[in-house]
């Protein structure tokens, strides 16, 4: 089975939820939203490691809050340093091991190797760190937001396989409104419905090209709003693979709610054990950093 790692961003300072902390460490049904994103990849058995991205003034609080819930759930994380982490996974490969031939299954789950790392101002700028600190024994990579903890696993999954047959492959859902280009509060055109679709996360690329994709657009000094859409420059196709409506990314006050109420539809009560966690959030400047067309 080729290696596979993911890249979990959560960096973002969260402006439009209005808190006084990151949206990734908000509760949901006693747990942070990173932690439920967390649980949901935990189930892919082809994954090796996960890098956890955030900001550098929060990355003592997560990793205190990973150390913990692994501490809680010993079977499916293992907390280890970036250090630690590249030398678990070139163990892994060495031995010609994979999670579901190691002594890590235990109880049903899987045991993922978890480390965090500090991210950048951008999104885009957290992937890249990512991408620099992946093991190179890695030849996968999945990227899925921090703040959507609802996918499913088999969602996960089908992107994952897509993308062995073409090299990148994402999760989308199709429009089912009227889509009309605006500017100035004045439509310009209306878009054919058939031809827009919604992308979401996960999204899984051959780590050459995502690797090359990104280097790009450094080179170009250009911003993209997905990963995707830095392959697609490259001139390279993207599978789609059909998303999930209950896949919503959590932004805003009213995602918390709908939040709640999935995962009072499809998840077990959390452990009350794990303890609430009060960050605080410095200012955050406009990088004006230019869009990639």
């Amino acid at each position: 089975m080729p290696k596979t790692c993911a890249i979990v961003p959560a960096a973002g300072r969260g402006l439009r939820m209005g808190t006084a902390k990151p949206k990734q460490f908000l509760e949901l049904a006693g747990r942070p939203i990173l932690i439920h994103t967390l649980e949901t990849l935990s189930m892919a058995d082809f994954l090796t490691g996960i890098l956890v991205v955030v900001q550098e003034d929060f990355l003592t609080a997560t990793e205190d809050l990973l150390r913990e819930y692994c501490s809680i759930d010993p079977d499916k994380f293992r907390y280890l340093s970036t250090g630690q982490f590249q030398d678990a996974c070139q163990a892994f490969s060495d031995k010609g091991l994979t999670h579901e031939s190691s002594t890590d299954r235990a109880n049903g789950g899987i045991c993922r190797f978890v480390t965090s790392i500090i991210g950048g101002t951008e999104r885009q700028d957290s992937v890249f760190n990512a991408l620099q600190a992946l093991p190179s024994e890695c030849e996968w990579v999945l990227i899925h937001d921090g703040v959507r903890p609802f996918a499913s696993i088999e969602l996960i999954k089908n992107t994952w396989k897509t993308a062995q047959k073409t090299g990148a492959a994402i999760a989308a859902l199709p429009a089912t409104d009227t889509i009309k280009r605006v500017r100035g509060q004045v439509v310009l055109e209306t878009l054919p419905r058939e031809e827009i679709w919604f992308v979401q996360t996960p999204q899984v690329f051959r780590k050459d090209i995502v690797m090359t994709a990104y280097l790009e657009a450094r080179r170009q000094e250009c911003l993209g709003t997905d990963d995707a859409v830095l392959v697609e420059r490259l001139g390279l196709p993207v599978a789609v693979v059909r998303g999930e409506r209950s896949n919503i990314k959590v932004t805003t006050p009213e995602d918390l709610s709908w939040g709640s109420w999935i995962l009072s539809q499809t998840r077990r009560p959390s452990d009350p054990t794990v303890e609430k966690r009060h960050l605080s959030v410095p200012p955050v400047a406009d990088s004006g950093i230019k869009r990639c067309a």
